[in-house]
């Protein structure tokens, strides 16, 4: 099955774009609509459980099909399970779509949260404690934990801690939605950070050391090579972000910005010229 085909969307489509194009065709062949297609329907929500899951979405790009090695038992999710929005009953009632749903059992609700977190907080992981609406409307506290180096945008994915008001029946989930508030300093780009730094032409000409100050507020010390160009690229290795799965820290990436200086004397322009003629 071509996953990306059956969504409509190409191999490079971000997790937004397959989530609109989700549901987009879900509304589109859901059964209980006129001109509904129930096997069309399935492929598409499908195609959406893998290409929503990073994990799945990486074994498709590699050639293999996710559901089949599932089916064979070779397929583990991890202890928690990401995901970028709900299924389809959420879908279909955020668009106010009535549909009903013969000879179903009744079952309790999935909740959805939203926080919002600090790139400190991707660095060391946090612990949460939200307020949910409990059986019969009583508020219950529950704890979240959200991992190191999750990113922004993504979900997770709590197991029987939603609704429990209908007695018999499997308990909702919980949908903690994260949002990763932005930085004045630091700009993130996958497991890298990114942070200028700015030096003086003389600096870059004849090279120095100037200080940087990391995320977790470490101070470290940068060597500026003589004859750094503008926009120089400096690395810093294992001082970004943990990646969400392997734990492994990116780097830290300095964009060297050179000042050039403004209102110069007359002397001083005649010496710079006298350098660059060699004189």
């Amino acid at each position: 099955m071509d996953y990306y085909s059956t969504l409509g969307v190409s191999q490079n489509a971000t997790p937004d774009e397959i989530k609109k194009a989700y549901r987009k065709q879900a509304m589109k062949h859901h059964p209980d609509r006129n001109n509904g297609d129930d096997t069309k329907f399935k492929q598409v929500q499908s195609a959406y459980d893998v290409l929503s899951d990073p994990q799945k979405r990486q074994m498709v790009d590699m050639g293999a099909d996710p559901n089949q090695q599932h089916q064979g038992g070779g397929y583990n999710r991890g202890p928690f399970e990401f995901h970028f929005g709900g299924g389809p009953e959420d879908i279909f009632q955020h668009f106010g779509f009535g549909f009903q749903q013969p000879n179903r059992q009744p079952k309790n609700k999935t909740f959805n949260v939203n926080v919002a977190i600090t790139l400190e907080d991707v660095l060391t992981g946090k612990d949460i404690s939200a307020e949910i609406s409990g059986p019969n409307g009583r508020p219950k506290m529950v704890n979240i934990k959200i991992p190191q180096g999750i990113e922004h945008g993504q979900s997770i994915r709590y197991e029987g801690m939603g609704d429990a008001s209908i007695p018999n029946a499997r308990p909702g989930d919980l949908i903690v939605n994260v949002q990763i508030l932005k930085n004045q300093i630091f700009q993130r780009q996958g497991d890298d950070l990114i942070v200028e730094k700015r030096v003086s032409i003389w600096e870059a000409l004849l090279g120095s050391k100037t200080p940087v100050n990391t995320l977790d507020k470490k101070h470290l010390n940068i060597t500026i090579p003589s004859g750094t160009q503008p926009d120089t690229v400096l690395s810093c290795r294992g001082e970004g972000l943990p990646n969400v799965r392997s734990g492994r820290r990116g780097n830290l990436l300095i964009k060297i910005k050179v000042d050039i200086p403004r209102n110069l004397s007359d002397k001083q322009l005649e010496h710079i010229k006298n350098a660059r003629d060699g004189v």
